[in-house]
């Protein structure tokens, strides 16, 4: 499980605990975007069944296309200024 830290160049996007996709080049998160802000009837709550069958949810593929040109995509969950893979 790889556990990356939250820079401050993101500070604006992070929004506290919940599920996310970011970017990541060189050992660092460079993009970051959550779930529910991509897809606003995503919950959060629902768990890690809700977050597999999510991701191939066709209405993330401009925010996959986004994240995947700054870097490698990662699939995970921010709480505490990090980002833990999952």
């Amino acid at each position: 499980m790889n556990v990356f830290p939250i820079p401050d160049t993101l500070a604006d996007k992070y929004k506290g605990g919940g599920h996310a996709l970011a970017a990541v080049t060189g050992g660092k998160i460079v993009g970051l975007v959550y779930l529910r802000d991509a897809l606003p009837d995503y919950d959060d709550g629902e768990g890690i069944a809700r977050l597999a069958s999510t991701i191939d949810d066709d209405r993330l593929g401009s925010t996959v296309r986004e994240l995947h040109a700054l870097g490698d995509l990662h699939v995970g969950m921010c709480s505490c200024w990090e980002f833990v893979e999952l």
